[in-house]
């Protein structure tokens, strides 16, 4: 089992794909960038204005969310009615519906990053979050360090079951944030352009877990 110094950079890293200056969600995020040492004016501001956290019950019911439900229920229940059609009858259906309807954006994000994604969907996304949210909770004193060392260490292994690599970790996490992303801004760009976009940033990145801590590692 690793020790608390690799662990942080394990959850770290697992983060990651959240903070390399993605225009397609929230422009704001690429100043966070490392939460360890973002002000705390700066995780204030963000954790409250994109995710409405204010205090520790706000917090621990955001958090709650993400471990249970998160963003991945809708999208599953998205991807299985898809899967359940051939792909002709999919884009039929897809077309058919009006293009005032909200589920209508959805669906064609689905369509489009389902074949991308294994079982775990875009989980990655959810569990990155959590951990962002926690991180930034305990910072502001909303969370207890000892209640986020210990859910951080079962979402991280809950991750480890779902995915066989760092790769496909964020893979799906870039996924959930393509499927987030506001309305019409992720519509122009393709999936696999905005995947590749977002790769290209990730492994820019100087300092890369990958060099100091394995996907598999025992937490």
């Amino acid at each position: 089992m690793i020790g608390i110094a690799k662990r942080r950079i394990y959850y770290s890293a697992m983060t990651d794909a959240l903070f390399v200056d993605d225009p397609l969600h929230d422009p704001s995020i690429r100043s966070l960038n490392l939460l360890g040492v973002t002000s705390r004016d700066a995780l204030d501001n963000w954790i409250y204005r994109r995710h409405r956290i204010k205090d520790s019950h706000s917090c621990n019911k955001k958090l709650k969310w993400l471990l249970y439900e998160g963003y991945r229920l809708e999208y599953n229940r998205l991807k299985n009615g898809l899967s359940a059609m051939a792909m002709m009858e999919r884009s039929e259906y897809i077309a058919s519906l009006p293009e005032a309807d909200e589920q209508k954006r959805k669906l064609m994000r689905v369509d489009k990053i389902m074949p991308y994604l294994g079982a775990g969907g875009i989980a990655a996304y959810d569990y990155a979050l959590y951990l962002a949210l926690a991180q930034s909770g305990v910072r502001l004193g909303y969370l207890a360090w000892r209640e986020a060392r210990v859910f951080s260490r079962e979402i991280a292994r809950i991750a480890q079951r779902q995915y066989a690599s760092w790769d496909d970790y964020n893979l799906a996490c870039i996924a959930g944030m393509y499927y987030l992303a506001p309305k019409k801004s992720a519509d122009i760009m393709p999936y696999s352009t905005y995947n590749q976009y977002m790769y290209t940033r990730l492994l820019a990145r100087r300092l890369s877990a990958k060099k100091f801590v394995g996907w598999h590692t025992r937490l």
